[in-house]
């Protein structure tokens, strides 16, 4: 048995490739599926079986793109799936070649997940696919259908994670689906993406907590938001999404078109922002790429909405198109590679930066405005004083109602306080972000609060 871990950066997860023989399965695929095609036919394999773990709600299944290639897709029998499958109950076993998954009722992240156990051809168990039961040093949210449905769901999901463990060896492996940069997780995690059972049983609160209590306590203590667009997924993996066979390939927009973008259609700058409060075509919106790109684009943009990409090139329009494509954004109408608006003496615009000792002078003076657009959770967990609380992922409600005159933006790091001032910036607002450093650097540099 090999087994092969996929990782998709934007959104914290992995997908798996599980190979025996000529035959092959994927775990929780993720909708860009060439990887896997690519890593099965490497090996001298089909793929034959998509195992699901769960109805996902932070990314587009690849299940319906590998089942137009010949797949089974299996998924749990309490899942709902409205497309062709077969529903497995727990204990149901499934041969992959001579070796076998065998499901796992694992309730909690959701009501129908299912882990698969990994059992080779020999008949040893290998590890655990967990999805968002188990995770490497946490467990899967679960609060992410509704406040009434969480403490039931946590209740599951700490017997759900007690059960995969007794089924295991303290070798065994661990292989979770969620991960860093998944906001399916309830607590933060390392960065380490696979794990031992034995490991996870010394440090993982799942395991490791004293009792029932302990665990809620600390599972349900971090209130962190969840991604706006994942309230559109579950939906379309259940119905099934529209099979493309590989992601949509932008077009090269040109300076003119650009230009002429209607005002529906937002212009969304992903390069770093260093380059875009430097310079940038006016009235873009920077979602700068990287680890938690597609959560912010999920809030700050329409779901599936139409968009104009600012690009450093090609290939970033390539990988950020594919990401997009992986949440259901499938409307990117092309990029433009921004020295091709600068070659084209296009008017630029430019963002104003503040330092930190700026922001903590003006939360001792009152003024300017300091907005902190940290999460909730980061503000009850380290408050600024003096600082307004505008949590970045409830920014459409609260812009259209901001009093004009200026402010200072800050974040944890800088990227959240630049995404806001370019939201903010694109309405007309006179916005300052501290891009370098955050509320804990401002804050060690003596108190903030007004004299």
């Amino acid at each position: 048995m090999k087994i092969i871990q996929f990782l998709a950066e934007s959104l914290g997860d992995a997908s798996y490739v599980v190979i025996s023989g000529a035959v092959a399965a994927v775990i929780d695929p993720q909708r860009d599926v060439r990887p896997f095609v690519a890593a099965a036919r490497q090996h001298g394999a089909e793929i034959r079986y998509v195992f699901e773990t769960h109805v996902h709600n932070d990314y587009v299944s690849g299940g319906r793109e590998l089942a137009a290639l010949g797949a089974t897709i299996v998924a749990p029998a309490g899942g709902g799936l409205q497309v062709p499958h077969t529903p497995a109950a727990d204990g149901d076993e499934f041969a992959v070649g001579a070796a076998r998954l065998r499901a796992i009722a694992a309730p909690g992240h959701t009501y129908e997940h299912t882990a698969w156990l990994a059992i080779d051809e020999d008949g040893a168990t290998q590890g655990a696919f967990t999805g968002g039961a188990l995770l490497v040093g946490s467990a899967g949210r679960s609060d992410l259908l509704g406040p009434g449905e969480a403490e039931e769901l946590t209740r599951l999901q700490w017997q759900s994670t007690h059960r995969i463990a007794a089924l295991l060896s303290p070798a065994s492996q661990i292989m979770p689906t969620h991960g860093a940069g998944s906001f399916c997780s309830s607590t933060a995690v390392g960065g380490q993406r696979m794990s031992t059972l034995a490991d996870e049983l010394a440090a993982n609160p799942a395991l490791a907590a004293s009792g029932f209590d302990a665990f809620r306590a600390l599972h349900l203590s971090r209130a962190a938001p969840i991604p706006g667009y994942y309230r559109h997924m579950a939906p379309i993996n259940r119905a099934g999404p529209r099979v493309y066979g590989e992601p949509p390939h932008p077009a090269r927009l040109t300076p003119d078109a650009v230009a002429l973008n209607p005002a529906h259609m937002p212009i969304v700058d992903v390069r770093g922002r260093a380059a875009y409060v430097r310079s940038h075509v006016p009235s873009s919106v920077l979602i700068e790429e990287g680890g938690s790109m597609l959560a912010y684009a999920g809030w700050l943009l329409p779901f599936n909405a139409p968009i104009s990409l600012v690009t450093e090139d090609a290939a970033q329009a390539l990988r950020v198109t594919a990401d997009l494509f992986r949440i259901g954004y499938e409307d990117v109408r092309g990029y433009l590679p921004f020295a091709d608006w600068v070659a084209a003496a296009r008017p630029l615009a430019s963002t104003p930066v503040a330092g930190p000792a700026a922001v903590r002078d003006a939360l001792r003076a009152g003024a300017p405005r300091v907005l902190d657009v940290r999460f909730a959770y980061e503000h009850a967990e380290q408050p600024l004083p003096g600082a307004q609380q505008l949590p970045v992922d409830r920014l459409p409600e609260w812009a259209p109602s901001l009093p004009p005159g200026p402010a200072l933006i800050v974040c944890a790091s800088g990227e959240r306080a630049a995404m806001a001032a370019s939201f903010l910036g694109a309405l007309g607002h006179d916005v300052t972000p501290l891009i370098d450093g955050g509320a804990e650097t401002v804050l060690a540099l003596g108190p903030a609060a007004p004299a």
